[in-house]
């Protein structure tokens, strides 16, 4: 029983002793998930924003990129325009040509007037690439398909 009670004694000592070392490290550890707790909050409002940001510009960029794809519709189908009217003038004029051979002599016909699309209409307003996307191989491939 005298050993028993020495062991106890002996434990006691030892709580005793340890018992700060305990309370030292529980203030420790609650003072360290204190300062992560605030800098994960922080962390995730920054998260948050940013990601705010790439959805605004993510949106701006396919608003853009619509608009930009409309333009290459518009401008496609004007080139095809232009080109299927030259296709007629110049059937028309081997077609004269034919029937001033035939008659032997000079016919004045009339004159085929053309609507002739302004050049200026056809030109492109591109802007350039932002400096931040010239190594970017996809935004730069994008804008040369595009331009």
């Amino acid at each position: 029983i005298e050993d028993i009670e020495t062991q106890n004694l002996e434990l006691d000592h030892r709580v005793t002793k340890l018992t700060p070392k305990n309370n030292h490290l529980k203030q420790t550890y609650k003072q360290l998930f204190d300062s992560i707790k605030s800098s994960r909050v922080q962390s995730k409002e920054q998260c948050d924003d940013l990601i705010n940001q790439v959805n605004l510009k993510s949106v701006e960029v396919a608003d853009l990129n619509a608009s930009l794809q409309e333009k290459v519709l518009v401008i496609t189908a004007l080139k095809e325009q232009i080109k299927g009217k030259a296709e007629k003038v110049l059937v028309i004029t081997a077609l004269t040509e034919q029937l001033d051979k035939l008659k032997g002599k000079a016919v004045i016909t009339k004159a085929v007037s053309l609507n002739l699309i302004d050049l200026e209409l056809l030109k492109v307003d591109v802007t350039p690439v932002v400096p931040k996307l010239h190594k970017n191989r996809t935004a730069h491939n994008d804008y040369i398909r595009h331009t």
